[in-house]
């Protein structure tokens, strides 16, 4: 059952004010920004929109700072993760829903059901938040359909994935990336998931062991000379990687010969 641990609706704080809460909130938080909000999400600063959304698991950093004015619409309520499993919005990322309207609407009725707690105000709070979790849930996927559907925007994606693939060994930073596709980082891995289901992280990280692998039946090239080539420039790293991946080290996979399938 969904029941609140805090809310708020429309709600504004000081002139560029920070949240930090290192270690997250023993809750769920779902936050509507309703002015131009910085975001530190995966080590990447994402200035989100009015309008975007974001939620955040329990025990995971929440560190967001106003531009300036500081407004939002929000609630801290608490949740089984069974409950949440069911939605297919992302979790701890910005994203964009077509229906902030409706979605604030919702927030200021469990605000209100919190606030004044007439008769039976648990288990409309808890109706409400179901209501605005599918509501949520209904705009991403239609967005997502919608974005699926541009043909364009895929076939540029396309273009990138296979450049990136084929030359793994390079430096392939969020910058360069998103500047290929002309898109903001949290539209880019938000785009990038909905058409590979898969982050350019984890495919890139693929590829690079793939190579690594190849290198290794050359008996003429060293560890480090293998390390490099394939893209990378920490030999701690590669060895590391190369293990988790395949279960042994760069040397033992050497060692394997013709038998390493």
């Amino acid at each position: 059952m969904f029941t609140i641990d805090y809310c708020g609706y429309n709600t504004h704080n000081r002139d560029c004010d920070i949240i930090y809460r290192p270690n997250g909130s023993n809750s769920y938080l779902f936050l509507l920004i309703l002015s131009p909000m910085i975001f530190y999400v995966d080590n990447d600063k994402i200035i989100a929109k009015p309008g975007a959304c974001i939620l955040y698991t329990p025990g995971v950093l929440q560190r967001y700072q106003a531009v300036k004015d500081f407004i939002n619409s929000y609630i801290h309520f608490f949740s089984t993760d069974q409950e949440i499993k069911g939605y297919s919005f992302p979790l701890n990322k910005v994203f964009y829903p077509d229906n902030t309207h409706d979605i604030n609407w919702y927030i200021k009725k469990i605000h209100e059901e919190h606030l004044i707690k007439p008769l039976h105000h648990q288990d409309m709070i808890h109706g409400l938040i179901l209501q605005l979790m599918a509501a949520i849930d209904r705009s991403y996927s239609k967005s997502s359909h919608q974005i699926k559907a541009d043909s364009s925007l895929l076939s540029s994606f396309q273009s990138l994935r296979l450049k990136m693939l084929s030359n793994c060994e390079e430096d392939w930073s969020i910058d360069r990336m998103c500047k290929m596709v002309n898109l903001e980082k949290s539209q880019f891995y938000s785009y990038y998931k909905i058409f590979f289901n898969t982050t350019p992280k984890a495919e890139l990280l693929n590829a690079r062991i793939d190579k690594a692998k190849f290198l290794l039946t050359n008996e003429a090239l060293t560890i480090n000379q293998i390390a490099h080539t394939a893209g990378f420039s920490d030999i701690y790293h590669f060895s590391r990687y190369f293990k988790k991946q395949s279960g042994y080290s760069p040397s033992q996979f050497r060692g394997l010969g013709p038998d390493l399938e």
